[in-house]
């Protein structure tokens, strides 16, 4: 490696390390509503529930926990609904 290699290498370090540190928040907020059983609604607070029987997009029908890939289309949903007051919730990307 020469000198101008390890002047680049010192300049990216930071912000590949910046970029990784978003990512796994992003991550993370995926992962920790995947591994719970419910959320609040940020509308009327009230519990939605996020196992259950659910429905793809494609048809397909499961019992489980709704940040479950699709067996069929491998989607995984964007969005649930409460049902108390019908305020739909954004869900992390994973």
């Amino acid at each position: 490696m020469n000198s101008m290699d390890v002047i680049l290498w010192f300049l990216a370090a930071p912000i590949y390390f910046a970029k990784w540190l978003f990512r796994l928040r992003r991550k993370w907020k995926f992962w920790r509503i995947a591994y719970t059983p419910r959320i609040v609604c940020a509308s009327c607070r009230g519990t939605v529930w996020l196992l259950g029987i659910w429905r793809c997009g494609c048809g397909y029908t499961y019992r489980g926990h709704l940040l479950r890939q699709c067996r069929v289309c491998g989607s995984l949903p964007r969005m649930v609904r409460c049902y108390d007051c019908g305020v739909t919730t954004k869900l992390p990307e994973p």
